[in-house]
């Protein structure tokens, strides 16, 4: 009975289906044949044939990429192929592993370990020779399916990211106009371009690249970026979560002794994206932050994208106290480009003193619209109140159009806000007459509201 054929090989096949390079592909299915075919020895051979191509083909491929350390490796090898000098290239295979490692920033530790295992055995089975009879060397089916598993794994379904050109290519990605802007958005993105098939050590490599960029000496090429880098930095932390809590605490600790002023503040979005940065930093640090934010004048605040840490704990308090002392306009921008939970009610209070048809307007796009995604209940019966007892806001033209996007925004809050809508509307009724009243009753927030009555 063939034991090999026995043994389940459902992650081999997913794997082998995988393998980028095509000729590797066909060096690990004869692998794969020979384990089937009960032929074990000869199946380790072949598994560590079809890993020593594939190494060989990633350093050529980042030799292309421009990659030092791949092109010295590259040019060794061929200088000894074209010498045809046997005792060289018989070093480079015993090196191959560790240059993969060292060099070629293809492997994890525990990576490294397997393949140097499979390297290890492959010795034993292809110079039976060099043994004592008695000791010949026997794999099991289980430790030769666990090699061809681990060359898939570990390097076969890869893309040589792991060294400088994964990092310029995600530089150039996300300095490109095509960068996605969502969460969502950028989480498929980074999965399917960069961490689906990412080695660990790529994984660390973007991580200390996104929270270098805004910081070091090319940071004026990510100012408009640093919501972007934070919101990215987020997605790789949820995707990558083990190696992400492993990296940021200990990095983020000893990155910013050396963040100069300047720059500092762009920190916020990062506090927004994980409130937890803001232990990994040292005292030193939140000391000066907290005097910045509340020394800096408004544009450098803005510009550091500062209030979007307005819901962080240690610095919300300093930041809602810069707010109240900024006058109107500079209160509506903030609430504009910052929109957040903790901003509502002054942007109620704000929407409340509408001074002209026009004025109300303005607000009702410029705050109330950007603050609706926070609202409960109780925000939108304040908006109402306040529409309702402002004339220029309940008479301004553009009112209706404002109250129904923000009915669409809150539809989620129904159960509990259309009391408030209801009585908006037959508080309007009652207020106005003639042609007037057919306009002013909102019949708009009317049929949203037999709709929305229909349909529970």
């Amino acid at each position: 009975m063939n034991t090999a054929g026995q043994l389940g090989s459902t992650d081999i096949d997913v794997f082998a289906l995988a393998v980028r390079d095509n000729e590797s592909r066909r060096l690990i299915g004869e692998a794969i044949t020979a384990y089937r075919g009960g032929a074990l020895r000869s199946a380790i051979v072949s598994a560590w044939i079809a890993v020593a191509y594939d190494v060989i083909a990633k350093a050529r491929e980042l030799a292309n990429q421009g990659e030092a350390a791949p092109q010295a490796f590259v040019e060794e090898l061929d200088d000894a192929i074209e010498a045809d000098d046997k005792r060289k290239l018989q070093t480079i295979e015993s090196e191959l592993i560790t240059k993969a490692d060292s060099d070629l920033q293809l492997l994890a530790p525990h990576e490294l370990d397997a393949l140097v295992r499979l390297q290890r055995d492959r010795h034993l089975c292809a110079h039976p020779a060099f043994v004592v009879e008695d000791e010949l060397y026997q794999p099991t089916p289980e430790l030769v399916r666990a090699h061809i598993v681990h060359a898939l794994q570990y390097l076969l379904v890869h893309a040589p990211l792991q060294g400088k050109s994964a990092i310029a290519r995600f530089d150039a990605d996300l300095l490109s106009p095509s960068f996605p802007a969502t969460p969502e958005e950028i989480s498929t993105f980074l999965r399917t371009r960069y961490l689906d098939r990412a080695k660990a050590v790529l994984v660390v490599n973007l991580i200390k690249a996104i929270i270098s960029a805004p910081f070091g000496v090319e940071s004026a090429k990510y100012a408009g970026k640093i919501r972007t880098l934070a919101l990215t930095l987020r997605e790789i932390a949820n995707a990558k979560t083990q190696i992400y809590d492993s990296i940021v605490p200990g990095y983020v600790a000893q990155k910013f002794d050396s963040v100069t002023d300047d720059v500092i503040l762009r920190i916020c979005p990062f506090l927004a994206n994980d409130p937890r940065i803001w232990d990994w930093l040292k005292e030193s640090e939140h000391t000066r932050i907290r005097r910045l934010l509340e020394t800096g004048d408004v544009e450098t605040l803005k510009s550091c994208c500062a209030f979007d840490a307005i819901a962080t704990d240690p610095v919300s308090g300093v930041l809602l106290d810069r707010f109240d002392k900024f006058p109107d306009a500079v209160q509506i921008s903030i609430i504009l480009e910052h929109p957040s939970k903790e901003l509502v009610s002054k942007g109620v209070e704000i929407y409340s003193q509408a001074a002209t048809f026009r004025h109300a307007e303005h607000l009702g796009q410029s705050v109330i619209i950007p603050l609706a995604e926070f609202f409960d209940s109780r925000d939108v019966e304040a908006v109402l109140t306040a529409a309702s007892e402002n004339e220029q806001i309940w008479l301004a033209n553009g009112t209706s159009a404002i109250l129904g996007q923000l009915f669409d925004q809150t539809t989620s809050l129904l159960s509990e806000s259309r009391p408030h809508w209801e009585e908006f509307v037959r508080g309007q009724i009652e207020q106005m007459d003639g042609d007037a009243s057919e306009y002013y009753s909102y019949p708009s927030i009317q049929r949203r509201l037999e709709r929305s009555g229909d349909s529970s």
